[in-house]
């Protein structure tokens, strides 16, 4: 029996490494965020909407699901559940790496499945940052993708056994904001963006971001499980929490649009996300979670469950509209005032 292709295992041992290592608590500090409630918010919890826009285009609640699998037929059932679930709570869903589907065509229908079940949503491909522009807009055309997220992984290239050792990334970036006639968001994979990265960023043309944190999906931790020369776990000491990360993105929130992601667990993590200027959350590893340990109708009730959560944080804070969260009260503890200092941050 011939054996697996090595891209297509990798896809399929992420895929158990990520469940392995889930844990219900997370780690991306917003237990040092605190938010007040409004003793006098004057609204009904009737009148709370949570809709916002993505991409210039009204989604339900500003949650998406973010960059998880594909390239293998596990994946392709993932991929197929997660399409069904954004359509029907109207949000957006992103694939997994397509660079598989661009060097195995066989594999393009875990992928394609995205866009067969969610034929009017909102879908993002993804490519690394070492695609070219060629390779990009083959990715797009693939699922007929909204946007393309572009993936920054050098972390997870390093601790990988069979990872890439070069990391010639900008000038990809530029041409493919250039050549993309979607928008392009690059966002990382866990470990966050610092404002020099955003700095880098912006000046070749990007203008949507994921800062995506650590405290979730660990790759330093799934690709050292995967090598069995060195222990590399120690590499997410170099990480950005996603509450960093999102302090890291204040000077340049009113350049580019910022979107937070990396261990959200809660309504209150969501919440706390955009009080701190996400314009929306993505989430990876919760919902593959629940998809993997229950069902789709029971992860469906799950987050019909989560929204309304999402509604009475939104009303115990005085905020009837997403754009009003921005404006609630906020207090940060000492490790994070010190981080804002010794960054250089101003709130």
């Amino acid at each position: 029996m011939p054996k697996q292709d090595p891209q297509i295992q990798r896809k399929v041992e992420h895929l158990f490494l990520a469940e392995k290592f889930f844990t219900d608590k997370a780690s991306a500090d917003f237990d040092k965020v605190r938010l007040l409630h409004d003793a006098l918010p004057e609204l009904s919890l009737k009148d709370i909407d949570l809709s916002t826009s993505f991409l210039g285009r009204k989604i339900s609640m500003p949650i998406y699901f973010n960059a998880i699998t594909g390239g293998s037929r596990q994946s392709a059932r993932f991929n197929s559940q997660l399409a069904t679930l954004a359509k029907e709570l109207n949000i957006p869903v992103s694939s997994g790496s397509m660079g598989v589907a661009l060097r195995l065509p066989e594999t393009e229908t875990s992928f394609k499945v995205l866009r067969e079940n969610n034929p009017n949503g909102i879908v993002i491909s993804n490519v690394s940052a070492k695609a070219n522009a060629e390779q990009a807009k083959t990715a797009v055309d693939m699922v007929n993708a909204d946007a393309l997220q572009i993936h920054l992984n050098n972390l997870q290239e390093l601790a990988m056994p069979e990872g890439d050792k070069e990391f010639f990334w900008l000038d990809n970036i530029k041409d493919i904001v250039k050549s993309i006639k979607v928008p392009v968001i690059v966002k990382e994979v866990g470990f966050g963006i610092s404002q020099n990265n955003l700095a880098d960023l912006y000046n070749v043309g990007v203008k949507f971001v994921d800062i995506s944190g650590s405290g979730g999906t660990d790759f330093a931790q799934i690709e050292s499980e995967r090598n069995h020369e060195l222990d590399l776990t120690y590499l997410d000491q170099l990480s950005l929490s996603t509450v960093e990360a999102l302090l890291e993105s204040i000077p340049y929130q009113k350049k580019m649009t910022v979107l937070a992601s990396g261990g959200i667990r809660t309504p209150m993590d969501v919440i706390k996300a955009i009080r701190l200027g996400a314009n929306a959350v993505g989430m990876s590893g919760l919902v593959l979670h629940h998809l993997q340990k229950t069902s789709l109708e029971e992860t469906k009730i799950f987050f019909d469950q989560f929204t309304k959560q999402l509604q009475i944080i939104m009303a115990a804070i005085g905020a009837k509209t997403i754009t009003d969260i921005k404006k609630a009260p906020i207090i940060l503890d000492g490790s994070l005032t010190n981080y804002i200092k010794q960054r250089n941050i101003k709130l």
